[in-house]
C-alpha cells in the first residue's frame, strides 16, 4: 500500500486550546430534514467541519480529501487540501444602565459604579474587538420628559473607537431624576442586532443597579414582569441576555429580579419574582399602568384565576440557575477581569467550512466528532448535526459541554472517502 493510500482511512481536524473568543449556542432551531442527525436520504449535499487552532486568525487546518476525479497519486490516494475554518462572529451588545444611582458613591466604599464600569467595558471591548462584533448603548429616561434617553452604537467588528467616542463623554443626566426604562430600550437593541452582518450568535450584556421602571416610579412589579416577558421573547428569537447586577448599598434591585431576568435570558424557567403577590394580583395591579398595558398590544390581559394571560412573563414553580454576575465597582482590576472572562469564555457551537470542501451527507454516519476525547453522537437534537451544505453545529448537551471553559479541544473526523472537493 502506498503512502497516499495509508493516509486515506481517516482525516482529523482539531480545534485546539487556543480558542478564546465568544458566542454561545444558537438558540434558534434551524430548519431540519430527515437527513439531519442521521445521514439519511440526501443527494450528495455537502456538509462540513473543520477547524484550526486560533479563532483570532481565521484558522486553517489540513484535511486529506479525495476530489472524486483524477488522483494525484498513481494508486488513487487522497489529495492534500488546506481547509480554511471560518468561525461564526458573535455579536454582543453592551447595554448599560445610566440612571442616577450609577453615579452616586456607595456609602461604604465611596465609589460610584459608572466610572470603573466604563473603564472595564472599554478595556474588554478594545481587547476583543477583532473577534467579537460589539455594540453599545447607555440608557435612562426622565419622568415627564424624554423616555427613553438612549445613546447607541450599532454592532460591528473593530468598534472600540466608535464606542469610546460615545461612551466616554456620557455623564449623569441633568434635571429630573434619571430612571431605568429598559423595557422601552430592548426593542431598539433588537433592531440593531437584526442588522445585516450580525449573523452569528447574539447576546445582550445587561448592566444595571436598579429595578426597571417606565419612568414613572410606580409599582415595581409591573416593569419587572414586562422585562421578564421581553427578555423571554428575545431568548426565543435567539438573543440571549447576560445579567451584571451592580449591588451596592444604594442599589434598589432585588436578587429575585436579577435571577428572573438572567433565567429568562438563558431560556431557563423563571420563578415568580414578586414575593407574596399572586400573578392574579399582578394582573389587577398593573392593568392601570400605561407602560405595562402597552406591552400587551395587540393582546389584552385576563386577570381571571384560570387564565394564562395574567402576566407578560411566563413563570414556573421553580426557576433555573443562570449565573448573575456581581462585579465589584470598588475593585477595578477584578471588575475588568470578570467582564473579560464572561465575554471571552463563551464559545461558538457553530462551525463553518470555507473554500471548496464539502461532505457527502449520504455517508455522514461514517464521520465522527469528539470533545476532549469523548465521542459526541450524531443527532439533530443532542449531539452534532449538519445545518446546511457547509455548517456543523453542536446541539443540546454537546453544546453545553463545549461551552464549559475546561473543555478546549474538539476533533472533527471525516473519512477521506466522503470528502468532496468542489
Amino acid at each position: 500500500m502506498s503512502k497516499f493510500q495509508s493516509k486515506r482511512t481517516w482525516a482529523g481536524v482539531a480545534l485546539g486550546a487556543a480558542l478564546a473568543c465568544a458566542a454561545a449556542c444558537s438558540a434558534s432551531s434551524p430548519s431540519t430534514s430527515s437527513r439531519l442527525g442521521g445521514g439519511g436520504s440526501s443527494a450528495s449535499g455537502p456538509a462540513g467541519a473543520s477547524a484550526g487552532a486560533n479563532l483570532t486568525t481565521g484558522a486553517t487546518g489540513n484535511i486529506l480529501t479525495s476530489s472524486g476525479g483524477a488522483s494525484t497519486s498513481p494508486d488513487g490516494g487522497c489529495q492534500h487540501v488546506e481547509v480554511n475554518f471560518v468561525p461564526k462572529i458573535p455579536t454582543i451588545f453592551v447595554l448599560v444602565d445610566r440612571s442616577d444611582s450609577m453615579f452616586q458613591p456607595d456609602n461604604t466604599t465611596k465609589v460610584a459604579s459608572w466610572a470603573p464600569l466604563k473603564a472595564g467595558v472599554l478595556d474588554v471591548i478594545t481587547q476583543l474587538q477583532s473577534q467579537i462584533s460589539f455594540g453599545f448603548g447607555a440608557f435612562t429616561g426622565q419622568a415627564g420628559g424624554k423616555c427613553p434617553i438612549f445613546d447607541p452604537i450599532a454592532p460591528a467588528l473593530n468598534n472600540a473607537a466608535a464606542i469610546t467616542a460615545v461612551y466616554q463623554p456620557l455623564v449623569q443626566v441633568s434635571g429630573a431624576k434619571g430612571e431605568t426604562p429598559v423595557i422601552q430600550v430592548l426593542p431598539l437593541v433588537q433592531d440593531l442586532l437584526a442588522k445585516t452582518g450580525n449573523d452569528g450568535d447574539k447576546y445582550i450584556l445587561f448592566v444595571t443597579d436598579g429595578e426597571p421602571d417606565f419612568c414613572d416610579d410606580g409599582d415595581p412589579s409591573c416593569p419587572v414582569d414586562a422585562l421578564v416577558g421581553k427578555v423571554q421573547k428575545l431568548s426565543a428569537a435567539g438573543i440571549h441576555t447576560i445579567v451584571f447586577g451592580l449591588k451596592t448599598s444604594l442599589s434598589s434591585i432585588s436578587n429575585d429580579t436579577l435571577q428572573a431576568v438572567a433565567n429568562a435570558g438563558a431560556g431557563l424557567p423563571v420563578a415568580e419574582p414578586f414575593g407574596t403577590k399572586a400573578l392574579m394580583d399582578i394582573c389587577y395591579g398593573c392593568s392601570g399602568v400605561a407602560g405595562w398595558k402597552a406591552e400587551w398590544a395587540p393582546g389584552v390581559p385576563d386577570c381571571t384565576p384560570t387564565s394564562t394571560a395574567q402576566t407578560l412573563g411566563t413563570y414556573a414553580p421553580a426557576g433555573g440557575t443562570a449565573t448573575v454576575y456581581h462585579p465589584d465597582p470598588a475593585d477595578q482590576a477584578a471588575l475588568t477581569a470578570q467582564i473579560a472572562s464572561v465575554v471571552s469564555g463563551i464559545k461558538s457551537c457553530t462551525f463553518d467550512l470555507g473554500g471548496q470542501i464539502s461532505v457527502n451527507l449520504d455517508l455522514l454516519a461514517q464521520a465522527s466528532v469528539s470533545l476532549e476525547g469523548q465521542t459526541v453522537p450524531l443527532s439533530k437534537d443532542n449531539g452534532w448535526r449538519m445545518n446546511n451544505s457547509t455548517q456543523l453545529e453542536l446541539v443540546g448537551t454537546a453544546c453545553t459541554n463545549w461551552r464549559d471553559p475546561k473543555n478546549t479541544h474538539i476533533d472533527f473526523n471525516f473519512p477521506c472517502d466522503i470528502i468532496v472537493v468542489k
